[in-house]
């Protein structure tokens, strides 16, 4: 059946420690109307990992509570599993195989979000999953450059383009606060509001 709409999931992945291979232990995906930015649906997940694996000062960052993970985490494969089949249901990305059969991959995007795309591939891969996404993504921090590259001579440019920075900028009301549904949402309400920033601005541009 074909989507009534195309689909954009924010992803955002809280992990145990520095490395890429560090414990994944809580993400956020959150699917938007691609363009309008209205949430269609999302997911939470807190995963279950070793503590001889993990840094303090990342879980402390992450918002950790033992007894919040002894509670609702799960193993990392059915963590895999709930966010394969909620990628694959909001795919609305088409390809054509080389033998000549359709398939539908999600597209991504977040803040930072290529190094967490492709921590997730590799942990997907670990497992001998498949991770049905494209490998292109949409990078809200990419986009906040450009849109103050673009719109310098008017608005003074961020110290930084961190999350929080942004967030406090353009007055958000999704914080993040380094979990990763909050971080997911602050990246949504970003994207939304650099794009109505921008349309705003054509439409001034066209009256003139």
């Amino acid at each position: 059946m074909e989507p009534d709409h195309h689909s954009t999931v924010f992803l955002d992945i809280e992990r145990a420690g520095r490395k890429r291979t560090s414990p994944i232990i809580e993400l956020a995906a959150i699917a938007v109307v691609s363009g309008s930015y209205q949430e269609i649906d999302r997911l939470e997940t807190r995963v279950q990992f070793s503590a001889k694996d993990s840094e303090v000062r990342f879980l402390g960052l992450s918002k950790f509570r033992p007894s919040v993970w002894e509670q609702y985490a799960i193993p990392e494969e059915d963590a895999i599993k709930k966010l394969a089949h909620f990628l694959r249901k909001h795919a609305t990305e088409e390809f054509t195989s080389k033998n000549g059969k359709a398939y539908r991959l999600a597209k991504i995007a977040g803040h930072n979000v290529e190094f967490d795309a492709g921590t997730l591939r590799a942990w997907f891969r670990r497992h001998g999953e498949f991770f049905p996404a494209k490998r292109s993504v949409l990078d809200t921090r990419q986009l906040s450059e450009w849109f103050f590259s673009m719109n310098h001579q008017t608005i003074d440019p961020p110290a930084d383009h961190r999350l929080e920075t942004l967030a406090e900028i353009f007055s958000l009301k999704a914080r993040p606060t380094h979990t990763a549904l909050s971080d997911a949402l602050a990246a949504v309400e970003l994207a939304r509001t650099i794009a109505h920033y921008t349309r705003v601005g054509i439409r001034a541009s066209e009256a003139a």
